[in-house]
């Protein structure tokens, strides 16, 4: 019968062991639970401002893509009526429209890394716009002033398509670029 005691003392303090912790154990684990919880919510703040950095970069592409098309829009018609002959009737509104697209150019706000771009995009439009008024104010341009000033045109846009390749790059978003010239590229959402 002793020998049952005995036992039962045995299991008692080896359960009772069990339960004590070492304060230096649940120091250690306590700090490492604190170094993962915030491990974590930094990875998560940090990407949320690379998504929304990524989404200021879209907004600006997106903007400055509208107003190259506009501008495009005005100097392809000159282009247009001047291989046709014809003279396309522009009135004193068109012109300050394509100001007004000038102007929206230059005060968009431009994301970090993309300064090039923006001072590329701003210098095509401007060109394109001088294209416009040189014609829309009659000026007499010969043939070769006329090609000279679309292969200036032709430069500026590759040296814009450039900018907007290396800005991409610059800032770590993808894309692609179609047979046809296209470009395409995607950006991290929530």
């Amino acid at each position: 019968m002793n020998f049952r005691n005995e036992h039962k003392d045995i299991e008692e303090i080896e359960e009772e062991r069990f339960w004590e912790f070492d304060p230096r154990t649940v120091t250690f684990f306590l700090a490492a639970l604190a170094i993962i919880v915030g491990i974590i919510t930094f990875l998560s703040f940090y990407d949320g401002l690379k998504v929304k950095s990524q989404e200021e970069i879209a907004t600006y592409v997106n903007d400055m893509n509208e107003l190259l098309i506009q501008s495009k829009e005005y100097s392809d018609s000159v282009e247009d009526s001047i291989k046709n002959g014809t003279a396309s009737e522009f009135t004193k509104k068109d012109e300050q429209e394509f100001r007004i697209l000038m102007d929206t150019a230059s005060k968009l706000s431009i994301p970090s890394k993309w300064k090039e771009h923006h001072e590329a995009a701003t210098g095509l439009i401007s060109g394109r716009y001088m294209f416009f008024y040189h014609y829309q104010q009659n000026f007499r341009l010969g043939e070769e002033d006329i090609q000279e000033k679309l292969s200036e045109l032709e430069k500026l846009e590759n040296v814009e398509k450039e900018m907007l390749l290396s800005s991409f790059d610059a800032s770590g978003i993808s894309y692609r670029e179609s047979e046809e010239g296209k470009i395409t590229f995607s950006i991290k959402t929530y």
